[in-house]
């Protein structure tokens, strides 16, 4: 993992997979997700399909810098991730974003048109509106504070059962190591409050969406408890050259027995912003 600061002076933490004379692909987590749930044999299997992949952690969590003062945006987000292609050297890059980080990948692509060579938009939407479980994102960062590891792990299992896909086993044992590996990197609720706030603060992208014309596939699963399908629907009506993919049975996560389907829509859609 290396540390790289933006133009604009935020330090971003990042790591690779492949070869880095591949075409970059970069993938953008979601609200309080470190990059290492980006699992690394999802993002090497990514790579073996031709990619250089990038995984990074977002303002306010994991590695990266700190915002305390908050107040930020999406559109920050977005161009802490433009700062981060331009620190590392990247014209442009296939992206990949999941949940919030599937909105910020939606703000890059309008604000930074020319950094997009195509778009994965993973259960993510337009807007708040489609939050359908805000309720339950409200209640799981309000929670008290973890007093050592173990409260934490125990905590972010909870938090992570409402994201169970109703098809699919959820993977505990993963989750419990992941659990534990946040905490060890760096246990900070604070900045997941900030990120949320950055949701609320930043408008509404439905009107701008038909300016996406970039290749993008949209994926959304049918067991979404939290983020509405219904807005990835939209998103597809809007984003003129996109195609939308609802998996029955998929929760907000990516079950492993869709990774081979998952990833090869990425890949395929990828293929459209090559030919």
């Amino acid at each position: 993992m290396t540390m790289i600061t933006t133009p604009t002076g935020v330090s971003l933490t990042y790591d690779t997979f492949g070869d880095p004379d591949r075409p970059p692909l970069l993938l953008i987590q979601g609200l309080g997700a470190h990059m290492l749930g980006w699992r690394a044999d999802f993002c090497r299997q990514l790579a073996d399909e031709g990619f250089h992949v990038l995984r990074f952690d977002n303002r306010d969590v994991g590695l990266s810098q700190k915002f305390p003062q908050g107040g930020y945006t999406l559109a920050d987000m977005a161009n802490d991730t433009a700062g981060l292609l331009t620190a590392l050297d990247i014209p442009a890059a296939h992206i990949v974003g999941q949940s919030m980080g599937g909105m910020v990948a939606q703000q890059l692509a309008l604000d930074h048109p020319t950094r997009v060579l195509t778009l994965a938009l993973v259960y993510t939407a337009p807007s708040t509106d489609f939050l359908a479980g805000r309720d339950l994102v409200d209640e799981r960062t309000h929670r008290p504070r973890a007093r050592n590891r173990d409260e934490a792990i125990a905590l972010y299992l909870d938090n992570e059962a409402v994201c169970a896909s109703p098809g699919y086993a959820q993977d505990i044992a993963w989750l419990r190591e992941l659990g534990g590996q946040m905490y060890d990197r760096d246990y900070d609720p604070d900045g997941i409050e900030r990120q949320l706030e950055s949701l609320d603060n930043s408008p509404d992208r439905t009107p701008r969406l038909h300016h996406i014309t970039v290749p993008t596939t949209i994926l959304h699963g049918d067991g979404d408890r939290l983020i509405s399908a219904d807005g990835s629907t939209l998103m597809h009506e809007l984003i003129a050259d996109s195609k939308l993919t609802i998996y029955p049975g998929m929760g907000h996560e990516l079950p492993r027995p869709l990774w081979p389907q998952i990833i090869t829509q990425i890949r395929d859609n990828a293929a459209r912003g090559s030919a």
